[in-house]
């Protein structure tokens, strides 16, 4: 009897431990800076061309999220034109890049971001914090 109950102990165990995939292991991990150096020339570089003569002084934080066809880096830095952040967004097809892009939200009434939605789906959206902010997106490649 008491062998009986291991025997049946085991096997449900044995049968609950089992995995289930959701299919989100197959997302690949993109990178987008190989260092601190590399990023901060790369969103210097960025916001350059959003505001020409603002001066990057320091990456506050950068976080990333991959889907299926894009991934995105979040970053959030200071300049001497006050704190700020801006996305790039990189799209793929059969895992090769075929755009880049990068946006960021500006306006004279609010402290403008660019904020993220993402829906149940798992479907990845921009849009500003305010509406009267307007985002720009700047094309980095084709």
């Amino acid at each position: 009897m008491k062998k009986l109950f291991i025997i049946c102990a085991l096997t449900a165990l044995t049968g609950c431990s089992k995995e289930k995939t959701t299919g989100l292991t197959n997302i690949p991990q993109r990178n987008f800076f190989k260092t601190d150096a590399e990023a901060f020339r790369q969103v210097q570089q960025q916001i350059s061309k959003f505001a020409p003569g603002e001066k990057l002084q320091s990456i506050q934080s950068i976080s990333y999220i991959n889907s299926r066809n894009k991934s995105f880096a979040f970053i959030f830095y200071r300049s001497n034109k006050g704190a700020s952040n801006v996305v790039i967004r990189k799209e793929y097809v059969n895992d090769q890049e075929i755009e880049m892009t990068s946006v960021k939200c500006d306006g004279e009434y609010c402290d403008c971001k660019v904020k993220t939605i993402i829906d149940n789906a798992g479907n990845i959206t921009l849009d500003c914090s305010c509406s009267s902010c307007t985002m720009l997106i700047n094309k980095l490649s084709d």
